[in-house]
């Protein structure tokens, strides 16, 4: 394969890093108009990007082609640059007026390359490209809360996320180390022929006890991105220092990366997992969602409250993540199915929810405190009207999209056949979910209620902004749009799910001693090379968990 067509298995991703880019070099133009079109550029080179992912799909997102070294294309890698791309447009319309005139640049170009970071995660084949990617989502949010306002909040938020951000990238990077250990090799998925860690894991009967540190230490790590206990600690704080549209996309693009990470992971093994790390995602997910829902109960600042409501939601998706793909079934039953469709829905709930606090100011400053919403209806009724739409997707309350994506979470766990090892421990996971979403019901209510039910604050004004408007407006109409038809991207997401069934993209087991050198010999046959003479039975890979 030459350069070009490298190219343009890359439009997408290369769409946006130029524009991320040019608009660092228009960033720092003496000309204002120039500076001013900074944002313009920024939705532009999304917009080149979905262009460049519809049609380099060519009718077929899920094909699956190894493309440049590190990089494989499939149908997850489709879904995940469509979402990233189309809620990149919505988070970039409710930053438009963050950030000063001089940061402009800057400021946008870290929003285009944490999103550039999120399409090469969902590519990624390699342990080395998929970590890089992944700090690429990282870096450049740290830098966003730093810029995102002059409060002194904001640098005390940032070095804090960027200390743990470092500790967790530690772990991570120790966690892939041991997977190399044991399959000899840094790539996923390789062709006939080729050694990769898939094909590792499909050779073996049992796991080896470092693999099972090298997925703890692995999934230590994404658990920063996607704020799960005991890794959820600084989410209050940092959401809390941040600026509320900038909170917005921290709810979002690093929760979307570490998920992704974890998919493509938990993917190389079949989804047939030890034991012991079941249990330990088993644990994850409950403390997880029960932690968020009980500390957000204690809150009175908004922002902190809608931050526990991250760690919940995060909670909600690992159940998804445990039951596992059954390509071509749905949501209702493909458990990643169900995590793809819920966390685009997230996505955009959650940034709504925090456009309205945007766009909301109390002397001069952003909404934080409860009471500071009292009687928002009396003054701004559309406002209130966006709120309270978010917050009810966001509790999973019919006739919003968030009720579908807690329905799919949960009848995912409740699918798992008789015969399955931990279907009782999964119906009661999900029954731990069911209570923890009555649980958040109320302190969403609470949002909620004080807009409508408590008597008006004069000292909130409103922001006068097109495009912040104008981002409220279609993250709520998408709420109501989504519940009524679901179709379009439940189908995406359950076609997202197929290169996790795909034997064509896994090395033959015989492969699967892991070390590259071995390529075209036989377990046999190197074994007797290293003074073991007797021969070994052929090894069966293990059916997945459907």
């Amino acid at each position: 394969m030459n350069a070009g067509s490298y190219m343009t298995q890359l439009a997408p991703e290369l769409a946006v890093a130029l524009g991320a880019c040019i608009a660092l070099l228009c960033g720092v133009s003496r000309s204002a108009a120039v500076r001013a079109a900074v944002a313009p550029i920024a939705v532009a080179a999304l917009g080149l990007s979905l262009v460049a992912t519809v049609a380099g799909a060519s009718g077929h997102p899920q094909a699956t082609e190894f493309g440049a070294p590190g990089l494989l294309f499939t149908s997850l890698t489709f879904y995940i640059r469509l979402i990233a791309a189309g809620v990149g447009v919505l988070i970039l319309m409710v930053n438009w007026h963050v950030p000063e005139e001089s940061e402009r640049g800057e400021f946008f170009a870290m929003i285009l390359l944490a999103l550039t970071g999120v399409m090469l995660t969902a590519s990624a084949n390699d342990l080395v490209v998929l970590f890089f990617a992944i700090e690429l989502v990282a870096v450049p949010t740290y830098v966003l809360v730093a810029l995102s306002r002059t409060d002194i909040r904001a640098p005390e938020a940032a070095v804090k996320y960027f200390f743990l951000g470092a500790l967790s990238a530690a772990l991570m990077v120790y966690g892939f180390s041991f997977l190399y250990g044991v399959a000899g090799t840094t790539l996923l998925h390789g062709p006939e022929g080729v050694a990769s860690i898939a094909s590792y894991f499909h050779a073996v009967d049992s796991w080896e006890t470092y693999a099972t540190i090298g997925f703890l230490l692995a999934f230590a790590g994404l658990a920063f991105k996607m704020a799960a206990v005991p890794f959820h600690v600084y989410a209050p704080d940092v959401y809390e220092g941040a600026s509320s549209p900038v909170t917005g996309l921290l709810g979002f693009v690093p929760k979307l990366a570490g998920f992704v990470g974890l998919i493509k992971l938990l993917g190389l093994t079949g989804w047939v997992l030890s034991d012991e790390l079941t249990w330990v995602l088993w644990a994850v997910a409950a403390a997880t969602m029960t932690a968020g829902n009980v500390l957000a109960l204690l809150q009175t600042n908004v922002k902190r409250t809608l931050a526990y409501s991250s760690i919940a939601h995060t909670g909600y998706m690992l159940i998804g993540i445990l039951v596992g793909p059954l390509a071509g079934e749905g949501p209702m039953h493909d458990g990643v199915a169900a995590v793809l469709f819920y966390i685009a829905v997230y996505g955009i709930m959650n940034l709504g929810a925090f456009a309205v606090l945007s766009a909301l100011t109390v002397r001069g400053e952003d909404v934080e405190q409860l009471d500071d919403l009292a009687g928002l209806h009396h003054r701004h009724p559309g406002l209130a009207l966006a709120l309270a739409i978010c917050c009810f997707s966001l509790m999973g309350f019919p006739p919003t999209a968030g009720f579908l994506g807690k329905v799919y979470i949960f009848s995912s766990a409740f699918s798992l056949g008789a015969d399955h090892a931990f279907r009782y421990p999964m119906i009661v996971l999900a029954v731990i979910g069911v209570l923890n979403s009555a649980i958040g019901a109320y302190y969403y209510l609470r949002i909620a209620g004080i807009c409508y039910m408590s008597p008006a604050q004069e000292t909130v004004d409103a922001r006068q902004g097109l495009p912040l408007r104008w981002a409220m407006g279609i993250c709520s109409l998408l709420m109501l749009t989504l519940f009524l038809w679901p179709t379009g991207l439940v189908r995406r997401a359950a076609d997202a799910t197929t290169f996790l069934e795909e034997p064509a993209t896994v090395a033959q087991p015989e492969l699967a001693l892991g070390h590259p050198q071995l390529s075209g010999i036989s377990r046999s046959e190197s074994l007797e090379e290293l003074g073991n003479p007797d021969p070994l039975p052929p090894v069966v890979p293990r059916p997945g968990i459907h």
